[in-house]
């Protein structure tokens, strides 16, 4: 992680703080990775220096106005205006660390094949905490590849129950 991120992240966080809305922000960031997720080439079109900055900062204000708060807006545009989108990541990433270090919490991720509902995520939530001893920061996703399961990740430790998985274990088993 470059050490811009790590300033970057820092001052967002110190500014969320200051203004009591750390999760939110976090929740902002997170939005943002995911339409950058899904739109590839629209972060790259932010990032790109022969594209003229007033285009691209009028981008980000027709694309984000109203989503995001305006501590989150203005922290966009910067990375926008320095050429720094392509850090977005690094940056949410830190964010969140500080986010978690400050809460007590650890960061996980539950990646599931299908959507999961809001009762299967409070259970779910339930057995990891019991399972880490610590409360959880859970990122959500869905990848369709997984087939069936799930697949989860708490700073460092994987279990892996996705259907993908256990068939490649039948794989190899029929075909040693």
């Amino acid at each position: 992680m470059r050490a811009t991120s790590k300033e970057y992240a820092a001052a967002l966080f110190s500014l969320a703080r200051e203004t009591r809305s750390e999760e939110q922000t976090l929740e902002e960031l997170r939005f943002i990775e995911s339409v950058f997720e899904d739109a590839p080439e629209y972060a790259a079109f932010l990032g790109a220096p022969a594209i003229p900055k007033s285009e691209r900062l009028g981008s980000l204000q027709t694309a984000f106005e109203g989503s995001l708060s305006e501590y989150t807006m203005s922290f966009l545009s910067l990375l926008c205006e320095q050429g720094g989108a392509s850090i977005l990541g690094e940056c949410a990433a830190e964010y969140e660390r500080l986010y978690n270090e400050r809460a007590g919490l650890a960061r996980a991720e539950v990646v599931s094949a299908v959507a999961l509902t809001d009762d299967q995520k409070t259970r779910m939530r339930a057995k990891l905490e019991k399972l880490s001893g610590r409360r959880l920061n859970i990122r959500w996703r869905i990848d369709a590849e997984l087939l069936g399961g799930v697949t989860v990740d708490i700073e460092g430790l994987r279990i892996d129950g996705s259907l993908r998985t256990k068939l490649k274990n039948v794989r190899k088993v029929i075909g040693e």
